[in-house]
C-alpha cells in the first residue's frame, strides 16, 4: 500500500488548493442562500402587514421557487466535487487509470459474480474507474441495488457501496464465494446453489482470523489454493477488520469480484460544512489502494 504520509504530502501540495476553490464556492453559495432568505422573509413580513389575505396566500410561490433554486445550485456544487477529488487521486496513484463520473459496471457483470442472492429490480451506479496493472484488466464503481422484499412486499435497498471486477487471466475453472459470517442467513440461497451441485464450505483457509470472520463456499473439485492466495485472504480480512465494513468476494473462473458495503457516500460534498477533510478523502484512497494492491499482488505471484 502506498505510504499514507506520501499521500498526505500530495494532498497538501496538489489537492488542497483545488479544494479551497470549492470551499470559496461553498461559502458564496451559503451567503447567497442567506441573503435570498432574508430578503424574502422581509417581503413576507411586508405583505402580511398589509392585511391582504388574497395576496398573502400566494407567498408560497416565491418560497417554493427560492427553495428549488437553492436545490439546483447545491446539486451543481455537489456534482463538481467528486470528479475533481477522484481524478486527483488517480493522478497520484496511477495516471493511466480512466475515470467516468456517470458510468458504472454493467448489470450482467454484477450478476455473473454470484455474490448476492437476487437479481436487483433497480440497479444504479456512478464513478466508474477502469485500467490495467500488468496484464490484468480491472474495473470498479459505486452501486446502489434495490430488490422487493417478498415478506413486506416493497422495494428495499440490498446493497450500497463499491463493486470491483478483475480478470486475472488464469486457467482456473469453478466458483468460490466469500461472505461475512454475520450475514450468513441472508445468503442461504447462495450456499444452497453451491451444495446442490456438490459444492461445500471450506472451513480452513489457512488463516484462522479470516475463517472466524468469513464463510467460504466453493464448487466440488476446485483447486482453490492456486487462486485463493494467502495475500488475497490477508488483504480482504485486514481491510474488513480495520474499516469495520462488510466485504463480499467471489471467483467465477478467472474473474474476481468484490463488493464493499458503504452506506454513506464517502465523497458526498456538503454545502453546510467544510469539505477540507483529509480523513474523508483518505478513506476513499484506502479503498482504491486495496483493489489495486490485490491486482498487483496477483500479477506478481502469477
Amino acid at each position: 500500500m502506498e505510504d499514507i504520509g506520501k499521500f498526505r504530502r500530495f494532498y497538501n501540495d496538489e489537492m488542497h488548493g483545488k479544494l479551497m476553490v470549492f470551499e470559496r464556492e461553498r461559502k458564496q453559495l451559503l451567503a447567497l442562500m442567506f441573503l435570498g432568505t432574508v430578503l424574502l422573509l422581509l417581503l413576507t413580513i411586508f405583505v402580511l402587514n398589509l392585511g391582504m389575505f388574497a395576496l398573502s396566500i400566494f407567498l408560497f410561490v416565491p418560497w417554493f421557487l427560492l427553495f428549488r433554486f437553492y436545490q439546483y445550485r447545491a446539486d451543481i456544487f455537489k456534482s463538481g466535487f467528486k470528479p475533481i477529488v477522484v481524478s486527483s487521486l488517480l493522478e497520484f496513484m496511477d495516471s493511466s487509470l480512466t475515470y467516468y463520473h456517470k458510468d458504472y459496471i454493467s448489470k450482467d457483470t454484477f450478476l455473473r459474480s454470484g455474490i448476492f442472492p437476487m437479481n436487483p429490480e433497480l440497479y444504479y451506479g456512478e464513478d466508474y474507474i477502469m485500467g490495467k496493472i500488468g496484464e490484468i484488466f480491472f474495473e470498479m464503481c459505486e452501486l446502489e441495488l434495490y430488490h422487493t422484499n417478498k415478506v413486506k412486499g416493497k422495494l428495499e435497498k440490498w446493497f450500497e457501496g463499491i463493486f470491483f471486477h478483475a480478470n486475472f487471466n488464469t486457467v482456473f475453472k469453478g466458483r468460490i464465494v466469500m461472505i461475512p459470517r454475520a450475514d450468513w442467513q441472508l445468503f442461504i440461497p447462495v450456499m444452497k446453489e453451491y451444495t446442490k451441485y456438490g459444492g461445500y464450505e471450506l472451513t480452513n483457509t489457512g488463516n484462522a482470523v479470516f475463517d472466524e470472520e468469513f464463510i467460504v463456499y466453493l464448487d466440488r473439485d476446485v483447486h482453490y489454493k492456486e487462486i485463493l492466495t494467502p495475500e488475497l485472504i490477508t488483504a480482504i480480512n485486514q481491510y474488513h477488520i480495520n474499516s469495520g465494513k462488510k466485504v463480499y468476494a467471489s471467483f467465477y473462473n478467472s474473474h474476481f469480484y468484490m463488493a464493499i458495503n458503504e452506506p454513506q457516500n464517502l465523497l458526498e460534498a456538503s454545502v453546510w460544512h467544510s469539505n477540507l477533510n483529509f480523513e474523508l478523502i483518505a478513506a476513499y484512497y484506502r479503498e482504491l489502494t486495496l483493489f489495486t494492491q490485490i491486482v498487483k499482488d496477483f500479477d506478481i505471484t502469477h
